[in-house]
């Protein structure tokens, strides 16, 4: 069985505005019910995909009947929240989605491919079909809640060359017994016939997928604001925000320390509305465009470090990725969390990274999709997950701390912080920032010197 390296990426929805049940498509279905979706697809996600730029003109192409009969409607890269609006007329009758060359279009990006999963509803990959590209936090989303009974898997056109590992757990967010198959970069693929062969009786028990892989994150390679708070003032770019008044922030001459106390939390609420705030204090500054945001974080043996990065639009629209605190629920891990219309949902988890002595953190923009990374080194980056959210420039970046429920309060240093651009797009944005501080330490003023030359010397090659 051939990989397909997807040029198309269909994100299909039970109902309308992205809601209910989901599945993604890339490769042609001549039947949605052998995906679990007959006749009862109301919304569209089409991403382009890591092979789009060898067609630009593909388009997906959703058929009123199956075997790609009936009505059509061809759609590019694009959200479409409601396919019953008149402009459309496909009312819950797509029964099989096709892939054809139309015209030129543009829209919304994938992002990477580490591995392909598809898993099946029955042994001997037989019954209903999901593919998974990214992490799943809740296999029900995808029409196979506690179903999976045997998986294929191939190496995508992003495998890292550390390779890649797929993790099964039992439970929903990544919680409970897992189970996890290893691809190596001598692998072509991997099958699992049969999950009741498995250790740990694993058949009929999934209810979250993750794709574990190292990759190297280097498109955002130009710094062009940087703070290890080293100097005796908050620089001018931030602007510390505290609306519980319990949160108190301290430059120590090389890091900074963070503190929240109890109850000081960045959510809505579970449902929607209950019991949530926003007084998490946090330190933020305004940026445009597209962008990577780095910090380091000590670690203490206790684990009372509990923030991390965020990016902000406001309380309806913000993403965190951070790292949690000992006696937390969370237990010190890592979480990449989306906040959206009061709905919080997370996104990924860094594995394995409970006990490192330092914690690196990552968190990337390409448009409306975030990716979030973490590090025990700052070399090799686990993937921690991406997501889509609509927020208009500027944004507002930095750090916060959080001590969610009644834990002990937390306390999270941080060694430094730093915001990259693209190179090309570094050149446009200027030391601007950087060379705003009231005051600079001599080795700021090194650092400057050194990037001044550096532009320099590529400006005259």
């Amino acid at each position: 069985m051939p990989v397909v390296i997807p040029r198309l990426i269909v994100e299909v929805f039970e109902h309308t505005n992205f809601g209910g049940r989901r599945g993604y498509v890339f490769e042609p279905v001549s039947f949605t019910a052998d995906i679990g979706f007959q006749d009862n697809i109301s919304s569209v996600k089409i991403y382009k995909g890591p092979n789009f730029k060898s067609n630009p003109n593909y388009k997906a192409i959703l058929h009123e009947h199956w075997h790609f009969q009936g009505r059509k409607l061809a759609l590019g890269p694009g959200f479409y929240p409601n396919l019953h609006d008149m402009i459309y007329n496909f009312t819950d009758n797509i029964s099989s989605i096709g892939f054809a060359s139309v015209l030129d279009t543009a829209g919304p990006e994938w992002g990477t491919v580490p591995l392909i999963v598809e898993c099946y509803e029955h042994a001997e990959f037989q019954g209903r079909k999901i593919t998974i590209l990214r992490d799943v936090a809740h296999t029900g989303n995808l029409g196979l809640h506690d179903m999976i009974s045997s998986v294929r898997i191939f190496k995508g056109p992003d495998f890292p060359r550390e390779g890649a590992n797929v993790m099964f757990f039992e439970h929903v967010d990544f919680e409970g017994a897992q189970f996890s198959i290893r691809m190596e970069p001598m692998d072509y693929k991997k099958e699992i016939p049969n999950f009741a062969f498995l250790p740990g009786r694993f058949n009929d028990v999934v209810s979250s997928v993750k794709i574990e892989g190292w990759s190297s994150s280097s498109e955002f390679n130009e710094i062009i604001f940087e703070d290890e708070f080293i100097g005796n003032e908050m620089r001018p770019e931030w602007r510390w925000e505290d609306p519980g008044g319990g949160g108190a922030w301290s430059e120590r001459q090389g890091y900074l320390e963070m503190r929240a106390d109890p109850g000081q939390d960045l959510w809505h609420g579970s449902p929607p509305g209950s019991g949530g705030n926003m007084d998490a204090p946090r330190l933020l500054m305004d940026v445009s465009g597209d962008f990577a945001i780095e910090c380091r974080i000590r670690v203490s043996p206790d684990l009372k470090e509990h923030g991390g990065l965020i990016v902000w639009k406001g309380p309806h629209s913000f993403v965190r990725l951070e790292k949690t605190s000992g006696p937390h629920g969370f237990r010190g891990d890592v979480r990449f969390e989306r906040h959206v219309n009061r709905v919080y949902s997370l996104v990924g988890r860094g594995a394995g990274l409970v006990n490192v002595r330092e914690l690196y953190l990552r968190l990337e923009r390409r448009g409306n999709q975030f990716l979030g990374y973490a590090s025990p080194d700052g070399s090799r980056w686990l993937s921690c997950g991406q997501t889509n959210v609509g927020m208009g420039d500027p944004v507002q970046v930095g750090l916060h701390t959080l001590c969610p429920g009644n834990i002990p309060p937390t306390l999270t240093r941080f060694e430094y912080f730093r915001l990259f651009k693209r190179r090309g797009e570094a050149t446009k944005y200027g030391l601007r920032m950087a060379q705003s501080a009231h005051q600079m330490t001599d080795y700021e003023r090194q650092r400057l010197d050194q990037q001044q030359r550096a532009r320099a010397v590529r400006d005259l090659v």
